[in-house]
């Protein structure tokens, strides 16, 4: 799911809901974007939608412009779960033929159509106010990603001064003042005025910074694919000398004693790859199971403090 598309789903669950909470007490929540379940079929995200004491799980489809024929071929019957279509705006024809195919839908301009035994919603005719923005946000690119990272791992950094956020997230001084006002219009970051900013959602900021890192980022960070001679090199490699880090399946198998890593991740600085790929003979393989990657920021090459 692009980092734009997350941004129309946003703005449509804000402003519909900001229309609906005072008459419905109804809420929504994100759970997960971007998910797959369990018969292969792929979500734009997943939720629930709350009435009174009853939670009724949500399957969410992203359209940006909904059509007669997305309408006359959605699949809207799927198990146990209840599908909501979330987009920038539905006219009031496109309105009328979703309700007459009782399709639950929302929009940024507060159009809805909730059926369900303890609520019925229907608003049409509300007018789009703002135009469809084409600026992708910065905090989702790779600079914005390295600098949403840093406040990850330490919150408190979103205080620092700009020039001290831009050296440990290894990023420009230039652009961290940009990427603070992004995520403060995303409403990942609250400016409470003379008490300093505050970074909140961090959970929901995480997942957003996954589904972005490996399309943005991580592409610019490899180094190269390798093979090794010795299948058993990764139980005896000294990792200090090249400053060198574990990442992905081994760390985390590191971590939870649970998987068995497949593929073989490093974060090292560049200048250390050849170093480290002599000492323990590794052969450069495009289908290779070791990676090789340059870390990103000051906070990946030295340990973090919990």
């Amino acid at each position: 799911m692009k980092e734009q598309d997350t941004e129309i789903l946003d703005a449509a669950l804000d402003a519909a809901l900001n229309e609906l909470a005072n008459i419905t007490g109804i809420r929504i929540n994100i759970d997960h974007y971007d998910y797959k379940n369990s018969d292969g079929y792929r979500y734009d995200a997943i939720g629930s939608l709350t009435i009174g004491d009853k939670v009724i799980p949500l399957a969410i489809e992203l359209k940006a412009r909904p059509t007669l024929a997305m309408v006359e071929q959605a699949k809207l019957t799927q198990a146990n779960i209840q599908m909501l279509i979330v987009t920038s705006y539905v006219n009031p024809i496109m309105a009328e033929r979703l309700k007459e195919k009782d399709i639950w839908f929302l929009d940024s301009a507060g159009n809805t159509y909730i059926k369900h035994p303890q609520l019925f919603v229907y608003i049409k005719g509300n007018k789009s106010t703002e135009k469809p923005t084409t600026r992708a946000s910065r905090a989702f690119y790779p600079s914005g990603l390295k600098v949403v990272y840093a406040f990850l791992c330490n919150p408190e950094l979103v205080n620092a001064p700009y020039r001290t956020i831009a050296e440990i997230a290894d990023v420009a001084l230039g652009t961290v003042g940009w990427i603070i006002n992004d995520l403060t219009q995303l409403g990942f970051i609250v400016d409470m005025g003379s008490r300093g900013r505050r970074l909140k959602s961090k959970r929901k900021l995480l997942e957003r910074w996954v589904i972005s890192y490996p399309e943005k980022l991580r592409p610019k960070l490899e180094i190269g694919k390798y093979k090794a001679l010795n299948p058993d090199w990764h139980q005896t490699i000294q990792l200090t000398p090249f400053q060198a880090y574990w990442g992905g399946e081994v760390a985390a198998d590191q971590l939870t004693h649970y998987l068995k890593p497949e593929i073989f991740t490093l974060y090292l600085p560049e200048n250390e790859a050849i170093k480290l790929s002599l000492t323990n003979k590794l052969r450069k393989d495009p289908a290779g199971n070791i990676e090789l990657l340059k870390p990103f920021g000051i906070l990946t090459i030295r340990p973090i403090t919990r």
